[in-house]
C-alpha cells in the first residue's frame, strides 16, 4: 500500500506526495496506488493505441498534440491526453480508437502489453534546468497541488528528488536502463531541444515510426501548428470548452497552463548565477555514467 510523504523546509516549502514501492509519486493518482497500478499493467491495449511518457513539463503535452494529429491525419487541437495515473481504466476502456495516452510513470508502470510489443509509445526528455523552471511555475498556477513554497525551496526541494514523481535524475536512468535492455520496437525516444532545433525531421520520424504516411505539404502543416509560438496563440481559440473541464477545474487561470513560452534557455531568467552553480555541481556528478546529453541554451 502507499504512504503519504510531507516535507517542509523551515522556510514554509511543503510538499506532499504519495509513496509507493520506493517511489514518490502525484496524490491525484486515486486510492492507494497498489489497485489502481494493477488495473493499469492489466489493461487491455490495443494495436493502435499510443502512449505519452516523459518527467512532468518535459514536452508531454506537445508530443501528445503532434502524434495526435498524425494518427488523426487532421491538423486539429484536441486538448490534453487522458493520463493512465489519474482516470478509471474503466472508462479508457471505452474510449474510441486511436487512443492517446500520457504518463509521468517509467517503463515498468506501463500495461504488460505495452511491455511486450504492443501498441507505440514516445519517451521524451528535456534538460533539468528548463524543466524546473516549468515545472515551478505549473504549480503555481494549479489550485490544488502537492507543492506550496518560493522558488528557492522548490530547487531545493527539486535538486534532492523530493518532488512530484520524484527524482529527474531517477527517471532518465530509469528509461536509460530500458533503452539499453529492452528490445522490442515500440518505444521512440525524443529530446525536446532537439525537437525544437528541428521539429519538422522528428515530425517526419514520429510518422514514420506510428505507420503513417502523410505527403510533404502535410507534414510541414503539423509541423507549423505545432511550433510553440503557434500553439500559445490558437490553442485555446480551438479547444472545445468541455475537453478543458478537468484542466478548468484545478487552475487558477481557467484555462490551459500547458504551453508557456516552450524556449531552451528560459532557466536564465530564474536560477541566480549562485543557484546555477550549485545545480551545476550535482548534475555533473549525477550524470557522470549518463549515456546522454542536453543542450542548455
Amino acid at each position: 500500500m502507499c504512504e503519504w510523504v510531507e516535507e517542509t523546509d523551515p522556510d514554509g516549502t511543503h510538499l506532499k506526495t504519495k509513496k509507493y514501492e520506493g517511489k514518490l509519486y502525484v496524490s491525484l493518482i486515486p486510492g492507494n496506488i497498489k489497485d489502481h497500478l494493477e488495473k493499469v499493467e492489466a489493461m487491455e491495449v490495443r494495436d493502435d493505441d499510443t502512449f505519452i511518457m516523459s518527467y512532468p513539463k518535459s514536452g508531454t503535452h506537445w508530443v501528445f498534440t503532434i502524434a495526435s494529429m498524425l494518427r488523426s491525419g487532421k491538423s486539429t487541437y484536441i486538448g490534453s491526453p487522458h493520463f493512465l495515473e489519474y482516470n478509471d481504466i474503466d472508462m479508457l476502456d471505452k474510449l474510441p480508437s486511436p487512443r492517446l495516452f500520457a504518463s509521468h510513470m517509467t517503463f515498468d508502470r506501463l500495461p504488460r502489453q505495452v511491455r511486450e510489443g504492443k501498441g507505440k509509445a514516445f519517451v521524451v526528455s528535456r534538460n533539468p534546468k528548463d524543466v524546473a523552471v516549468s515545472l515551478f511555475l505549473f504549480l503555481q498556477k494549479l489550485t490544488k497541488t502537492d507543492f506550496h513554497g518560493s522558488w528557492e525551496g522548490f530547487l531545493r526541494f527539486y535538486a534532492e528528488g523530493k518532488m512530484v514523481y520524484g527524482s529527474w535524475f531517477d527517471t532518465l536512468f530509469a528509461w536509460e536502463k530500458t533503452k539499453t535492455t529492452y528490445k522490442g520496437d515500440n518505444l521512440m525516444y525524443l529530446v525536446y531541444e532537439d525537437m525544437k532545433q528541428d521539429l519538422l525531421s522528428d515530425v517526419t520520424k514520429m510518422a514514420s515510426f506510428l505507420g503513417v504516411t502523410y505527403d510533404k505539404e502535410f507534414l510541414e502543416e503539423v509541423t507549423d501548428r505545432c511550433t510553440f509560438k503557434t500553439m500559445a496563440k490558437t490553442i485555446m481559440e480551438e479547444i472545445k470548452p468541455q475537453e478543458q473541464d478537468f484542466i478548468k477545474r484545478v487552475s487558477e487561470e481557467k484555462k490551459l497552463p500547458i504551453y508557456r513560452k516552450g524556449e531552451v534557455g528560459d532557466w536564465k531568467n530564474y536560477f541566480t548565477v549562485a543557484q546555477s552553480e550549485t545545480f551545476d555541481k550535482i548534475y555533473e556528478e549525477r550524470m557522470k555514467d549518463a549515456k546522454c546529453t542536453f543542450r542548455f541554451q
